[in-house]
């Protein structure tokens, strides 16, 4: 009994490595007006400026239809322009008309169905909230 449940640990443990080692984690991103290829990683922690009035942006859904939305515009604190990010920071609740400066997190996340690596913002602290 105890050799079947190693060795069903090991095609376990086997069989996720293999899972994970076709993901795409490459994702193309504007920096300075420029598309740049970055890697989607983990970051415990960085400081983002998010502007006062959300963007109209498109964005693909699950069938291949592409959908205009409002996106929240943000950049790092050292950036010029601002970017739109496709999706909701986690645990940040936006109001318009304040320009926020916030400490999020990245999490590289998975999708099991199509091996694509998205990032996740998580929430560390606001940092400040000033009305416009």
């Amino acid at each position: 009994m105890k050799t079947l449940v190693m060795a069903a640990l090991a095609a376990t443990l086997t069989l996720a490595g293999c899972s994970t080692m076709n993901l795409n984690d490459e994702r193309t991103m504007v920096v300075d007006g420029k598309p740049v290829s970055v890697k989607v990683v983990n970051i415990p922690s960085f400081n983002v400026e998010i502007a006062p009035r959300k963007a109209i942006c498109e964005f693909t859904d699950k069938n291949g239809r592409t959908i205009e939305s409002e996106c929240l515009q943000y950049r790092q604190t050292h950036q010029k322009n601002f970017n739109t990010l496709n999706g909701d920071i986690q645990g940040f609740t936006y109001e318009p008309n304040y320009r926020y400066v916030l400490d999020v997190r990245q999490e590289a996340m998975a999708d099991p169905v199509s091996g694509v690596v998205k990032p996740v913002w998580l929430l560390n602290k606001v940092i400040s909230k000033t009305a416009e």
